[in-house]
């Protein structure tokens, strides 16, 4: 194995902050990880959506929005550092994307590209894949 593939498809703020912390911590280990978001997993981060802050969040996600965020980098803060300190990448689903009728212009900038499913999984082949 070598490092993990992440495959987001939550929307809930407390579960892309994890994927977002796991994704960091592993790459300032050296351990490389590539994230795909499909599915609902897109939506935190359209701009709109960050810009706004309507996220789906419970009780975490709540106290989350309430920090300072020095104390805590959301997401897309996160990835974006993360992607300055070691091998972290990321891509949108393609077909997600067209159900919703969006493109990478929608969207942070965070996302190295847009892949297929087929297309993500050859890349992880090596790697651990895990769901979120």
């Amino acid at each position: 194995m070598s490092g993990y593939a992440i495959v987001l498809a939550s929307r809930e703020l407390s579960r892309v902050q994890a994927v977002s912390t796991i994704a960091s911590v592993a790459a300032a280990s050296d351990v490389p990880v590539q994230i795909f978001a499909t599915m609902e997993g897109l939506l935190p981060f359209r701009t709109e959506t960050v810009e706004s802050g309507d996220f789906d969040f419970g009780p975490v996600g709540a106290k989350m929005l309430e920090a300072d965020g020095a104390e805590m980098p959301l997401f897309y803060e996160q990835f974006a550092q993360a992607k300055g300190i070691g091998d972290i990448e990321l891509y949108a689903c393609e077909m997600a994307m067209d159900l919703l009728e969006t493109d990478l212009d929608d969207y942070v900038d965070v996302f190295d590209d847009t892949l297929g499913v087929s297309g993500f999984l050859n890349r992880a082949r090596d790697k651990q894949v895990v769901f979120v």
